[in-house]
């Protein structure tokens, strides 16, 4: 944690404190790398997130290989099936040509990663090539928007969801969305935190620039936010209960 700032250091503190270790030394032991106490992003870091993710690492290659600095956490849904590998294979062979996330979750909370965040895809689409270089993506396998017919509610590949699948929203214009899983939910709260650490990207929650289109995220001003904060024709993600209650709590790690 050399050179780290406060938040930083308080970040790593507390997701070794939720792994059950006091100090780094002691993961370090653990997980048979050199116990320098130092979170280095060659040994240390890597050992900490597949802790807490345990990613599928996919054999993605349509994205590009060069390293920027990160300001911003962008989150996303897919509006597809619950198919984080299907979605990554759908981008590996679409015509645009490198237009992906680093990152898809999956409904019980599986991590595919597509590639390393220091590298960069187009995900926010507002022909600002700097604002995707310096940020990193994240995709929740999610049908997002829905539409009611005759008392039931249906994704628009027309794929009827379930009641307890369904979160009454109200937002952007459409009244329901696919709610998020609490396993989905945990896993983008680690994500986040993993990544807000390593690139020392304040994620602190302000309810406009997440849900509206927001003049901070389009100036490249660092933070976290979502598609919405860069698009009015975008609803992802939605502003749902659980999400939110999650992400108000992310600074506290930061403390």
């Amino acid at each position: 944690m050399k050179n780290w700032s406060t938040a930083q250091k308080n970040i790593a503190s507390n997701l070794l404190e939720t792994l059950g270790y006091r100090e780094v030394r002691e993961f370090q032991a653990d997980e048979g790398l050199i116990t320098d106490g130092i979170i280095g992003e060659i040994q240390t870091y890597p050992a900490l997130y597949k802790a807490f993710l345990k990613p599928v690492e996919l054999r993605f290659s349509d994205f590009v290989p060069s390293r920027h600095v990160k300001y911003q956490i962008v989150l996303h849904h897919s509006a597809g099936w619950d198919n984080a590998r299907g979605m990554f294979g759908m981008w590996q062979n679409d015509n645009r040509g490198r237009v992906a996330t680093a990152i898809g979750i999956n409904d019980d909370g599986k991590v595919y990663r597509g590639y390393n965040e220091e590298y960069w895809a187009y995900h926010i689409g507002v022909n600002v090539q700097h604002l995707e270089q310096r940020s990193v993506g994240v995709e929740l396998c999610n049908w997002g928007a829905l539409t009611e017919k005759n008392g039931r509610v249906y994704s628009w590949a027309d794929v009827e969801l379930p009641k307890e699948k369904v979160e009454e929203v109200n937002f952007r214009g459409i009244k329901y969305y696919e709610k998020y899983t609490d396993a989905e939910i945990e896993s983008l709260k680690y994500w986040i935190l993993l990544n807000a650490m390593r690139f020392n990207i304040p994620v602190a929650y302000n309810h406009d620039d997440l849900w509206e289109v927001s003049r901070k995220a389009l100036d490249g001003e660092e933070g976290l936010y979502t598609h919405c904060s860069f698009r009015q024709d975008k609803t992802d993600v939605s502003p749902q209960k659980a999400l939110i209650a999650m992400l108000k709590t992310l600074e506290d790690y930061t403390k």
